[in-house]
Formats: C-alpha cells, structure tokens, sequence
C-alpha cells in the first residue's frame, strides 16, 4: 500500500496523509481518546472500531467532510461513547450534536453500519441526517442498554427542513436486537418509509412502540402513530414491537421462541468482523 506524505497543519505540527488507505481497524486500544488528530484518509471505505473504552466519539464535523468515500462503519464494545459524531469546538456545554450542524449528504455512500455493545449511545445521528443516508443497505444495532432511538430528536432544527416522512430508500436488512431501553425507531415523531426492505428483525425490544407494517405497495414502514398504521391482511405484517419477531419481503412474521440457545459471538473470539 501506498502512503502518503507528512504535512504542516495549521498549528504547526504535522499531519499524516495516507492518501492510499482504504481499510482502518482499531482494536483494543483502552487509552485512545481521538482517532483523527493528525490524520487524513480521504479514500477510507472501511472503518471497525472496537474496544476502545474511553472513546466517547468516532467522527466530529470537520472529518465526515472528507469521510465521502465511507461504505462500512462498525463500531463494537466501546463502553465510554457517547455520540457517533461530536461537535468539533471544545465547550464541554455545547457538545450536542443538532441536524442543522450537519449536511443532508453526510456518508453518502454508507452501505453497511452496524453497532455493537455500546452502552452509553443515547442515538446514531440526528433525525436530519438520515435523508442523506440514500445508499445505507444494512443497519444492525444490538446490545447497548442506553440507546433510546436510532435517530434523535433534534430540537435546534426547523420543521420545514425536515420531512414528515423519512425514506431510507436502499435499506434492506434491518436488525434491532437486545435493546432494552429503546422506545421508538426515530425521536420526534417522524414515520420512516423502507420501499426495499428484506428483512426485518425485532428481538428483545421490551419497550419499543414503534409498529412497522407493510404499505399497499408492499413497502415497509415504520409508524410511530399506532393509528397511522396501514395493514396488509395479505401478508399480516404488522406488528407491535414487544415481542420478538422476524419478518422477510416473500413470507411474512413469524414467531421466535425466546427460550432458543443465545446466538453465538458471529466472530467466534469477539471480534466484530
């Protein structure tokens, strides 16, 4: 591989640019409390992040605009974060992230995004941040006690700039699993559309009210007004979300049996591949 070359910043320092690098993984690195300080990596595609305990955040402002070419985003067991995307000034008091801090074409060509033991991530991203997550196929969120949602409410944004209706246009796996706080699939009343939906799993998800259905065109939604709910008696998918239940495009729900072995660490060894 190819890299870059060493560069004055602004500060006087010196900034790393691996301009070839396409591929990042951070494992086990207990003290790491800042991935981009000197960093540029402009092609990125890939990054996994896992078990880095006093990360409190992946990505801030600044860095996702030079993030275009991101595809795969996994992050697993770091126990101290707090937000996926941090804001870059240093007032402790304001480091809430709105929608209106970020552009609607933020990781534009996400493909694959997947969350793992996270257990101080409240959300992933703002409400307003999902318009530009045109090209995201899978989105796999389990075992973080703390997630209430996975967009948040974003108080500072204009309701005209926000659609009422949320479309996530490529998705087609869905997974939400051993969530025990979260209550509904986006804050602040915003329905969300899924017109290439797969597959859809919803398993130990006690409080969650969200109720996902199937739409005339056999889109799938996620409501979160009961009353809004369209139901295909066809395919009998929908459903409330306090049970465990899987649901594919060809076969409908089906039930799970909550007595089954737990699952098997997918990376044999813990690893989140």
């Amino acid at each position: 591989m190819q890299f870059g070359c060493f560069v004055t910043n602004r500060r006087g320092g010196y900034e790393l640019s691996l301009v070839s690098l396409e591929t990042l993984h951070l494992d086990l690195l207990p003290d790491l409390r800042c991935i981009w300080e000197g960093l540029v990596v402009s092609n990125l595609t890939t990054l996994k992040v896992r078990k880095c305990d006093r990360l409190t955040h992946v990505f801030t402002i600044n860095i996702i605009a030079s993030l275009v070419q991101l595809e795969v985003l996994k992050i697993s067991n770091c126990e101290e974060l707090e937000q996926i995307i941090a804001k870059d000034n240093d007032d402790e008091n304001d480091q809430i992230l709105s929608g209106s801090d970020l552009q609607s074409s933020c990781f534009p060509n996400l493909c694959q995004l997947k969350i793992r033991g996270c257990n101080k991530l409240k959300s992933l991203f703002p409400v307003a941040m999902a318009s530009g997550l045109k090209r995201l196929r899978s989105l796999d969120v389990r075992e973080s006690s703390q997630l209430l949602g996975v967009f948040g409410q974003d108080n500072h944004a204009s309701p005209a700039n926000i659609e009422k209706e949320m479309v996530l246009p490529g998705l087609q796996l869905l997974s939400l699993e051993k969530l025990p706080s979260i209550v509904c699939f986006s804050h602040g009343c915003y329905d969300f559309l899924f017109p290439r939906l797969v597959m859809l799993l919803v398993r130990q998800c006690p409080k969650l009210t969200t109720r996902f259905a199937t739409t005339s065109n056999r889109s799938m939604s996620a409501q979160s007004e009961v009353s809004q709910v369209i139901e295909d008696s066809s395919t009998g998918c929908s459903m409330p979300t306090t049970t465990s239940r899987m649901c594919t495009r060809n076969n409908g729900w089906w039930d799970e049996h909550e007595d089954e072995e737990e699952e098997k660490d997918e990376d044999g060894g813990g690893h989140d591949n």
